[in-house]
């Protein structure tokens, strides 16, 4: 069968080196192709496998997890498109699935001890170097796998590797594509081009007071000041509550605090520990586990190392050939009753009765406690009255809250009577507009008028109009009410105030077209036949020459848009010259191409020959591979969604 996909291959457009990639193939990011719930509605098939909803829907979930551990806590999950998230693991599905089967139906296997060589040395569970277990379990928890599922997803993804590199292993990149990449890539070319620099044109423009009149008074709203409005506004926040307070708590009460956060504190201390699994599963059932199990225990209490055994005899593949390490790791890392069990050891070197959870049965040994370092009393307790006041700020702006939002909608049209009533006080900020913000304010004041939900109440028609706004909650911590004391409207800017401003745009707009119009003339005179440096004198400039410039290093003070517009002109007849023009940020530039020289192999060094090779060869094995899979998706057989 791969001798019979690899045939259809063998096409024309196979050959062309293919830049990217298109195949979804996240082999680490495993899907739940071993999940099978009956009654559930089929979304698609890939040969004899069905994706269902709940399938696709764990799939969906699992990458969104995948994403979210990359973008880090502050990103709002809220802003994943679902459908696309739900395409792309409907896509990742089908695709492994496809390599999955083909894999199988070619009789492409990895051992279980290569899987366990694999994942030991993978350094995504690793710290220092060395594999740990902690990490491995925690990662399979964020993702929703179970050890057994994982690892049957990791042996599936081991052998679509194989067979990637079955596919891939034959191809071969012959001199000649290395001589035909050389003669494109390291290609040479003699090239001149012409500077049309935009600020002397528009120097030499000539505008009238006339036309920038003309162009003032056409754009008027352009040229209007922004409707300004001074605030006032009130702020209830819990730092600003807590200043004022006293703590009335005794300091036994403080004591009490502190020693229910050093508890607090200590739940979070780890556990270094090992452990020797039996499994039970289909193969072996409780009563034959349970008997191993004891068995090994009493092996252990006879004398022989924990470490030595668990090597020889456990069946858990990530941490057998460790002696059973598991690493330190804190609480909610394990099962509960594993958890439980290890933290019910309180001697280094106690190894617990059998534990019994969803893999099999344990015994587990207690290696190191770590625990953590909390500061003394006398420490914390500057903290601890702090927090007390910060505690009774938070219930005061709780039950004020409601007071604010209520009095400022029955004050209406200003906030003094609010604010009295709350003993807070009115601050005012001048020059806000939609765009500018505050002129000259710092620190809390620019805080609270770049917030757009500010912004937006003080630019809503009920606020402009003199009403007071609804209540803002700014933060978890604050809240405001905002009014506008004074709104000044918009106001035509006097025309000496932006006759400058006006007079450079339309120096601008006549300087293009002016360069527009020089670039067409010298072209056509160009293509007419006329000299280069006849052309160059009636525009006053000077032709830039350069000779053997490369495609990829360039020179460094060419502008970028004439380097590609030089290698985009065709290759120049003998003794002729190839034309055009390319514009760029100071301006345009007429350029000609008078000499191309190809690159040649047999100039460059060997270790460039050898780059080259490679880039070849990569874009030719992702080119086959993706034939391939395309040969494989038609053997198979996939029924996508319409």
């Amino acid at each position: 069968m791969l001798q019979q996909l690899r045939d259809q291959t063998q096409s024309t457009g196979f050959k062309i080196l293919v830049v990217a990639i298109i195949l979804v193939l996240t082999l680490f990011g495993f899907g739940a192709t071993n999940v099978f719930l009956g009654g559930d509605p089929k979304v698609a098939q890939v040969g004899d496998f069905d994706i269902t909803e709940n399938v696709l829907n764990v799939e969906t979930e699992r990458e969104k997890r995948r994403i979210l551990s990359q973008v880090g806590p502050d990103f709002d999950p809220n802003d994943i498109d679902r459908l696309q998230l739900q395409q792309s693991a409907l896509n990742q599905l089908i695709n492994r699935q496809v390599l999955y089967q083909t894999a199988a139906d070619l009789g492409i296997k990895v051992s279980q001890k290569e899987v366990n060589k694999q994942l030991l040395a993978s350094p995504v569970y690793q710290v220092g170097g060395e594999f740990n277990e902690a990490i491995y379990r925690q990662q399979l928890q964020v993702m929703g796998y179970q050890p057994v599922e994982f690892l049957n997803e990791y042996a599936g993804a081991l052998s679509v590797e194989q067979l990637r590199g079955g596919v891939v292993d034959g191809t071969l990149v012959l001199d000649w594509e290395i001589a035909e990449a050389v003669k494109v890539l390291e290609q040479r070319r003699d090239f001149a081009y012409l500077p049309l620099d935009l600020a002397v044109y528009s120097a030499a423009a000539e505008v009238g007071s006339e036309e920038v009149q003309a162009r003032y008074a056409q754009d008027q709203d352009l040229y209007m000041t922004p409707l300004t409005v001074d605030i006032e506004y009130i702020s209830l926040a819990v730092a600003d509550l807590a200043v004022g307070l006293e703590s009335e708590v005794s300091e036994d009460e403080l004591l009490a605090m502190y020693e229910v956060d050093r508890a607090a504190a200590s739940s979070a201390d780890e556990r270094d520990s090992s452990h020797i699994l039996i499994q039970v599963n289909d193969a072996i059932d409780d009563a034959t586990a349970l008997q191993r199990i004891n068995e090994i225990a009493q092996r252990i209490n006879n004398g022989e190392s924990f470490a030595d055994v668990a090597k020889e005899a456990s069946e858990d593949l990530g941490s057998a050939e460790q002696g059973g390490a598991l690493g330190s790791a804190g609480k909610g890392v394990f099962e509960a009753s594993f958890e439980e069990a290890l933290w019910a050891l309180t001697t280094v070197g106690q190894v617990s009765k059998p534990v019994r959870t969803d893999f099999g049965y344990h015994l587990i040994q207690l290696n190191n406690i770590i625990a953590t370092q909390y500061p003394s009393f006398a420490e914390e307790l500057p903290l601890l009255k702090e927090r007390v006041k910060v505690e009774l700020a938070e219930e005061q702006y709780s039950e004020q809250l409601d007071q604010l939002e209520r009095s400022a909608y029955d004050e209406r049209y200003s906030l003094a009577e609010t604010a009295n009533a709350l003993g807070l006080s009115v601050a005012q900020i001048s020059g806000i507009t939609e765009s500018s913000m505050a002129s000259g304010e710092e620190g809390d004041a620019n805080a609270l008028v770049n917030n757009p939900d500010v912004l937006e109440a003080l630019f809503s028609e009920e606020v402009l109009a003199g009403e007071n706004s609804q209540m803002i909650q700014v933060s978890d911590t604050e809240a405001v009410v905002v009014r506008v004391a004074q709104q000044y409207e918009p106001t035509e800017i006097a025309l000496e105030d932006v006759a400058q401003d006006i007079e450079a745009e339309l120096r601008s707009e006549r300087g293009l077209a002016a360069i527009e119009e020089a670039k067409l003339d010298a072209i056509t005179a160009l293509e007419a036949g006329t000299g280069v440096s006849e052309v160059a004198t009636s525009l006053g400039e000077r032709w830039v020459t350069l000779e053997s410039v490369g495609r990829i290093k360039g020179v460094q003070e060419v502008p970028v848009e004439i380097l590609q517009e030089a290698f985009r002109l065709p290759r120049p007849s003998a003794g002729g010259k190839s034309i055009g023009s390319a514009d760029y940020e100071l301006g345009s530039a007429l350029v000609i191409v008078t000499q191309v020289s190809p690159g040649d192999v047999n100039a460059t060094t060997d270790a460039q020959v050898e780059q080259f090779n490679q880039i070849i060869d990569s874009r030719v094995e992702r080119a086959e591979f993706i034939a391939f899979f395309q040969a494989a998706e038609n053997s198979v057989g996939v029924v996508r969604p319409e």
